[in-house]
């Protein structure tokens, strides 16, 4: 998939030709301040509910940590999973910059990037410091987007229907090479 997506990874960790650029597009990326359901101009697009209407990369700060999740306008904020449930936070910042200068690298597992050729969008992180990935995963006929980090050892969790669920077989969102 391309567009507001980002391209679609294919494989665990797959190597690709060319530079390292990582660092460089994190450049193109900033974290926009919203509330309320607020979706700013150039927001990227991470998934989408079973009815088709957009999900957006969003994180909020919770409980001492900065947590991923998703926003939109039929939200009302933004959502995140955290210990067992679904948290709506009103309060929330949105990614935005260029979808196409993105990737969803195929993940299983607990996350690890040990040795691949992978740059993760990673500015999110847990009360104790460990790094948190922004991921999505495919449930009840769409697209939807949490967190994944190498301590969860199940996969992704994600908040759907005011709980924490989680997925093995996910996409963690990368820079492109």
């Amino acid at each position: 998939m391309q567009g507001n997506y980002g391209n679609q990874g294919q494989g665990q960790f797959q190597q690709q030709q060319g530079g390292h650029n990582g660092p460089q597009l994190r450049n193109l990326f900033q974290w926009v301040p919203a509330s309320n359901g607020t979706i700013p101009p150039n927001a990227v697009q991470g998934g989408r509910e079973g009815d088709g209407k957009p999900l957006y990369i969003a994180r909020a700060f919770y409980k001492g940590g900065l947590q991923p999740g998703k926003a939109a306008p039929h939200l009302d904020g933004a959502y995140i999973a955290y210990d067992g449930k679904e948290v709506q936070l009103k309060e929330y910042f949105v990614l935005c910059g260029p979808g196409k200068a993105l990737r969803w690298v195929a993940c299983h597992g607990s996350v690890n990037f040990a040795g691949a050729n992978v740059q993760p969008v990673s500015e999110c992180h847990e009360e104790s410091g460990e790094p948190l990935f922004i991921a999505k995963a495919s449930y009840d006929g769409g697209e939807q987007i949490g967190k994944a980090g190498p301590h969860l050892r199940n996969g992704m969790v994600f908040g759907y229907a005011d709980k924490e669920r989680s997925a093995k077989e996910y996409f963690v969102l990368a820079y492109e090479n």
